[in-house]
């Protein structure tokens, strides 16, 4: 009967068009699915730093965290990211999934109402999911809408939750109303910003930086930051008070019961970041091809506005996306697909992911491709 049942599911994922197919990656073809927005994944530095690591510490930590498996190299990231983005204490995951469910099942509890933008990122979700707190849902992006809700709440505790950019839409939240709204409801404030870290800010510290003075009062706030996009890695780190973070070394069972990510892993986010407080160059670089990109599509109805990396083009037809993808891939080109269950039925799209690394040939054989693909789209 069970499998009677996963095979009727299945069958109708592929009816609808949202069968997901996974697939070797091909070096052949032109990549703008990556969020590599820097183009840091294949830096020759970071290698060096990581190889060099690898002859020191060996190929693993070969226990969990809190027995024999935390390294001054972890330590040493942990640090860093504080104190660059001058929060108390930091703490190192395996990855920002893996961070955003390990604060939300451990920190949060049915003593809370927490305000969420309804189109956070599904770790997100998945960690409130664990707990046994209201969720309140506002509007996306809407803040009046937000403050209404707030108003309207009896319990002491409450926590304002968003993502800094949303990984779909690539729009980009408000963090300085938000956080006026956290310190005029003593409310917390959670700021996951995974696609922001690299990419925003002078130093591209993220969109904390880019929005906000440095020396805010950060005690109401927890951040995320994640090594998968810009960095070129993998990872992330919580920032929070000192309190937050010793409680979930002593809690955090995604974080106590896992084998320690390897000390090289960490060194090489180091070297990562000293080349993304550099980068200046890398964010120019990022900024004129998405200019580039923008300008060069003919049918702007279906452009978004926004003016990140993350440019998604809305088709709004599943059997359509497909068509186009299958099109891109037919002129070596490759574009993630993006369906249901990621975005509503009604908002497929193909999403265009921009980095520094494409050249200006590259930006215009992608458009080119785009252009005749959307002469068909009604």
């Amino acid at each position: 009967m069970f499998e009677k049942k996963i095979s009727r599911e299945l069958q109708e994922i592929e009816e609808n068009n949202l069968l997901r197919i996974r697939e070797d990656r091909n070096y052949d073809l032109l990549n703008f699915s990556d969020n590599d927005y820097l183009g840091l994944r294949n830096n020759k530095t970071i290698a060096k730093a990581m190889k060099k690591s690898i002859d020191e510490f060996g190929n693993g930590a070969g226990a969990s965290h809190l027995i024999s498996g935390h390294f001054q190299s972890h330590t040493n990231l942990e640090l860093k990211i504080a104190n660059l983005l001058q929060f108390e204490d930091a703490l190192f995951y395996h990855s920002g999934f893996n961070a955003n469910v390990s604060f939300f099942k451990n920190i949060i509890n049915g003593d809370f109402d927490i305000f969420l933008d309804k189109l956070c990122h599904a770790s997100i979700y998945d960690g409130i999911l664990s707990t046994q707190s209201t969720v309140i849902r506002y509007p996306h992006l809407d803040y009046e809408a937000l403050e209404q809700k707030i108003k309207k709440s009896k319990k002491e505790h409450k926590i304002i939750v968003t993502d800094s950019i949303f990984s779909m839409d690539g729009d980009i939240a408000d963090l300085s109303r938000l956080y006026s709204l956290s310190k005029k409801y003593k409310t917390y404030l959670y700021i996951d910003d995974a696609h922001g870290f690299g990419i925003y800010g002078s130093k591209g510290l993220g969109l904390l930086e880019s929005q906000m003075p440095a020396d805010i009062d950060k005690s109401n706030i927890i951040h995320l930051t994640t090594f998968g996009k810009s960095a070129g890695l993998s990872g992330a780190i919580i920032c929070a008070s000192k309190k937050i973070i010793d409680y979930l070394k002593q809690k955090s069972r995604e974080y106590i019961y896992t084998t320690a990510s390897p000390p090289y892993l960490a060194d090489g986010i180091i070297k990562s970041i000293e080349l993304i407080i550099d980068g200046e160059k890398l964010r120019k670089k990022l900024n004129e091809n998405i200019k580039l990109f923008r300008h060069l599509i003919n049918k702007k109805q279906y452009l978004v506005n926004v003016y990140g990396p993350i440019q998604p083009i809305l088709i709004k037809n599943n059997q359509m996306v497909i068509h186009i993808q299958k099109e891109l891939i037919k002129s070596n080109i490759h574009v993630a697909a993006i369906r249901s269950p990621t975005v509503p039925l009604s908002e497929s799209r193909i999403r265009v992911s921009i980095s520094a690394r494409h050249s200006k040939s590259d930006i215009v054989q992608l458009a080119d491709v785009l252009n005749k693909s959307l002469k068909h789209v009604n």
